[in-house]
């Protein structure tokens, strides 16, 4: 949508206005998303206490695990009815044939779940690590069986057991943070494969789980969404000569420099946008767990308790929006499977996306406000953030004016291909 004259907007109506204005509210809150996660990207936020699981939300985070592939996010919500149950997922993007394919195996086959997870891990490389590994998984593999029939859960069973060596041996440090969550991944396949299959065995819960119905939320993405460029947003919080230090101080990280060129690169053509141009556009989705916590259960206004299971670490913003939801009565628990801490969200630094998209709710007023109180939010952290930055820096700016005089030329210049952040 692009902006209207003076004599435009004196000819639409009160009702249209009020949706221009929220439209443009909208537009101000995914420009900011941009900026937040470009100069500040995580936040850190004070520790909870453990969450205590019934067996039908630690179902929930067994069946989350299991669904997640590769860097997806899926969320689930398991609705509890007379002699059956619902099975809710949501994921962030669209959903694909083989989803669809492996989700009518979980709802047929629940007691052998652990056949249909992903494919066992690769090893590749030479490093002292992969080696390490390699020869511990090829012993444990000699000690149960044959190793051409070995299953998901025994090699599951293998990498839990590495990880928890080198966990206790404090060698973590030098082996990479990839490699070990990739272990730690496969690892989760085991309690995730056991739990779901001991819920389905339980006489108790034997008949809910022989009529369970598997429901596929659909996702919401936006691919061309117009936003206000870094420029706009960054000169609402501080004054030209600011602004000129502000980018000298960014070019010599080159961690920020590469946040904003990602951020602000075109989803469709894979170019550099400009940083002060006028049609900067962003692709947004609605988050898995937003998914479901809007139209299941905000929408049809359930105020009982009511727990949603990510794979991943919950964001920043959807931890606001969850935030804003509980203080308007909602009594909502949104947590990743905690498989391997004593303690739920032992950890508390989380991302702010920014391709997160608000949720549209029927009850527009909860929107308006819902907006409202994340706009605040990511106002303080762009405003500390770019305090931060500028205080301590007003004195170098004669020695930076020449390397902003060049960023302005080139970010006006139409298609020009060069790369600024290279």
């Amino acid at each position: 949508m692009t902006s209207l004259s003076y004599s435009q907007v004196a000819q639409i109506s009160s009702e249209e206005l009020k949706e221009l204005k929220e439209y443009e509210k909208e537009k101000e809150l995914y420009s900011k998303e941009c900026v937040a996660q470009s100069i500040n990207f995580a936040v850190s936020k004070k520790n909870k206490e453990f969450t205590f699981l019934n067996i039908y939300e630690m179902f929930s985070c067994y069946l989350a695990i299991i669904l997640a592939r590769d860097k997806e996010v899926v969320a689930v919500w398991l609705k509890i009815l007379q002699g059956r149950c619902e099975i809710y997922l949501s994921k962030n993007s669209d959903w694909l044939n083989k989803d669809i394919r492996y989700i009518d195996n979980i709802t047929k086959y629940l007691k052998n779940i652990s056949k249909n997870a992903p494919d066992d891990i690769e090893l590749y490389g030479d490093n002292e690590y992969i080696k390490s590994f390699s020869d511990f998984l090829s012993v444990r593999i000699a000690i149960v069986g044959n190793a051409d029939n070995t299953n998901i859960i025994t090699i599951s069973g293998i990498c839990k057991e590495y990880y928890k060596k080198v966990k206790k041996a404090k060698v973590e440090s030098s082996i990479p943070s990839e490699f070990l969550k990739h272990i730690k991944k496969v690892a989760s396949y085991i309690a995730s494969a056991i739990g779901i299959i001991e819920c389905a065995r339980n006489i108790q819960y034997k008949s809910l789980f022989s009529n369970v119905q598997v429901f596929k939320v659909s996702p919401v993405i936006i691919n061309n969404q117009f936003i206000y460029s870094w420029k706009n947003i960054i000169k609402r919080f501080i004054d030209e000569d600011k602004y000129k230090c502000f980018m000298n101080r960014c070019l010599k990280k080159p961690k920020v420099m590469e946040r904003i060129s990602k951020v602000y690169t075109d989803n469709a053509t894979q170019q550099q946008q400009q940083l002060d141009g006028n049609d900067v556009k962003q692709c947004i989705y609605l988050h898995a767990e937003m998914n479901i916590l809007a139209s299941l259960i905000i929408d049809k206004k359930i105020f009982s308790r009511v727990f949603i299971a990510i794979s991943k670490r919950c964001c920043y913003l959807c931890e606001l929006y969850t935030d804003f939801a509980r203080e308007q009565g909602y009594n909502i628990i949104v947590s990743e499977p905690q498989l391997f801490t004593k303690c739920a969200f032992d950890w508390k630094l989380m991302k702010i996306c920014s391709r997160w998209k608000l949720p549209h709710v029927r009850d527009n007023e909860f929107k308006v406000r819902s907006l409202k109180y994340i706009l605040e939010n990511l106002d303080q952290i762009i405003e500390k953030r770019l305090e931060c930055y500028t205080n301590s820096l007003l004195a170098d700016y004669s020695d930076g004016q020449y390397i902003y005089r060049y960023i302005k030329g080139f970010s006006s210049l139409p298609d020009n291909s060069f790369n600024l952040f290279s």
